[in-house]
């Protein structure tokens, strides 16, 4: 039913997070496998989507659209767009998060294509009932996909969603083969084959929280290296606004030994197969891939109590889960894994078979499939 269907992503840049991961990859697949023809475009900043575009043989384009607050510019720059996008003539548009979703159920059907799928990639906290237009746009969707139980919930609860246009796909977690080896990174890393390495995967922005992280760790090595244990951290991912801060906190704990900041890294499978446990401070999460990449290696991971996060790692998993902004107890249970390579060994693999079992590639992408067949069989022309 899709072989022919003209069918474009909308993401809100062409940087590399964890959406767009997921976009692309359903992408490829919906373009090699299901014979789509497969658009990605990005409402602003070209970067390491397009390149992965590139690779994968999937077009993509910029398509801006900036929101100034000012009625009249705001809306003829909607027009322009639903312009641009109906010349395009999609016969599916799949946005993914906030701004992309809200913009795209405002007008999608001045565009002339035959659905809208939402995709809620977070737990909907900048979602707000209160302003007419979100409404407007979650109503006027043709279905929603939530990859995570507390999305859907704030969309069926707070927005009277029908629980039939909402429906779970769980994240489809691939990792490129390792480039290097845990020897060739700890030796770029500067770490020893002895010490202790702890990596967390997530851009530095707003919405993550790398600071209780960082004053966690202070504890972390206070209550280690008097046991002989020299602990480094790894924070790997795009700077995305709040790289100052963090560089700030690690100076004024006197951490620049012992954390280390990375930048955007593209090896990540050979980086998280060179550490010993992943780690993971978040305030508010749909379903966090950096989560599930660590547990998909094997690792242990020491996160955030939070819903989405609970998702992620499940029954055997929560164990290992402290209360947001808590730097002493996430401390704690990062010491206690330090401490027990058995345990360590256990919940990894533990956490490798959930991946394994629950947020497979093939799942993700039959399962979308499946949803927009099933959605185009009945949707109407517009």
């Amino acid at each position: 039913m899709l072989e022919g269907k003209r069918i474009i992503f909308l993401l809100p840049s062409l940087e590399l997070g964890g959406a767009e991961r997921q976009a692309v990859l359903l992408a490829r697949y919906l373009q090699t496998e299901a014979n789509a023809r497969v658009a990605i475009w990005g409402i602003e900043r070209i970067g390491r989507v397009a390149e992965i575009c590139k690779e994968y043989g999937l077009e993509w384009e910029l398509a801006p659209f900036v929101a100034t607050g000012a009625y009249t510019r705001d809306l003829a720059g909607m027009f322009r767009f639903f312009r641009k996008l109906r010349r395009a003539r999609p016969d599916i548009i799949l946005p993914y998060t906030l701004i992309p979703n809200i913009l795209c159920g405002l007008g999608w059907k001045l565009t002339q294509a035959r659905l809208c799928i939402w995709n809620q990639r977070d737990d909907g906290f900048n979602l707000r009932n209160d302003l007419f237009y979100h409404r407007w746009a979650v109503r006027n969707t043709s279905f929603i996909i939530a990859n995570s139980s507390q999305g859907r919930d704030v969309l069926a609860n707070d927005f009277s969603v029908e629980p039939g246009r909402i429906e779970i796909v769980r994240n489809g977690i691939v990792l490129n083969d390792p480039v290097h080896d845990r020897t060739w990174w700890r030796s770029c890393l500067s770490v020893r084959h002895s010490d202790f390495l702890a990596c967390m995967v997530a851009n530095l922005h707003k919405y993550k929280d790398h600071i209780t992280l960082i004053r966690a760790w202070r504890r972390v090595v206070d209550m280690t290296t008097e046991k002989g244990i020299y602990p480094r951290l790894v924070l790997a991912g795009r700077f995305d606004g709040t790289e100052d801060e963090v560089r700030s906190e690690i100076t004024s704990l006197a951490l620049q030994n012992h954390v280390i900041l990375l930048g955007k890294v593209a090896d990540i499978g050979g980086l998280l197969e060179s550490v010993d446990i992943g780690v993971f401070s978040s305030n508010s999460e749909g379903c966090p891939n950096g989560v599930l990449e660590c547990m998909k290696v094997g690792l242990p991971v020491v996160a955030t109590d939070i819903p989405g996060i609970r998702e992620a790692v499940g029954p055997s998993g929560i164990r290992w889960l402290s209360k947001p902004r808590d730097a002493e107890e996430l401390a704690t249970l990062i010491v206690e894994l330090v401490a027990d390579e058995v345990m360590r060994r256990e919940v990894g693999e533990l956490n490798r078979k959930r991946v394994e079992n629950m947020f497979s590639p093939r799942q993700m992408y039959e399962n979308s499939a499946a949803i927009l067949c099933k959605h185009l069989s009945c949707a109407k022309p517009n």
